[in-house]
């Protein structure tokens, strides 16, 4: 994982704020909450969260995630836990996330929390 983001600060995807925020995220998102980052999925959802700061950092604006796939997801009994994690790892990012990336990052988190239930 540390290879997958010096390379995003290196081509410059991102910066390094953002880098140094990533690598403590991937260590909270694997000691804290024990789920699956240095896997493919892993890889995926943490390539996107940086995407996405820097994105928002820049300004670039994405269309929102469909509200019917985020009402889903919010059904599942770990949803308060996710919701948790997010607004904890966002505070580790000196970037204000613009609203239309948050959902696409609760639906790469519910994944990693799906994936670690399932022993993946």
């Amino acid at each position: 994982m540390e290879n997958r983001l010096n390379l995003l600060c290196e081509a410059g995807v991102i910066d390094q704020p953002i880098c140094s925020s990533m690598r403590r995220i991937v260590r909270r998102l694997d000691t804290e909450w024990h789920l699956p980052v240095h896997t493919e999925q892993g890889a995926m959802a943490i390539t996107h969260m940086a995407s996405a700061l820097m994105r928002s950092r820049r300004g670039d604006v994405v269309e929102p995630l469909d509200s019917e796939l985020l009402a889903e997801m919010a059904q599942s009994p770990f949803w308060p836990a996710i919701m948790q994690a997010h607004q904890a790892l966002l505070k580790e990012c000196d970037v204000t996330l613009h609203a239309s990336e948050e959902g696409y990052l609760l639906a790469n988190l519910y994944g990693l929390w799906m994936a670690a239930q399932e022993g993946v």
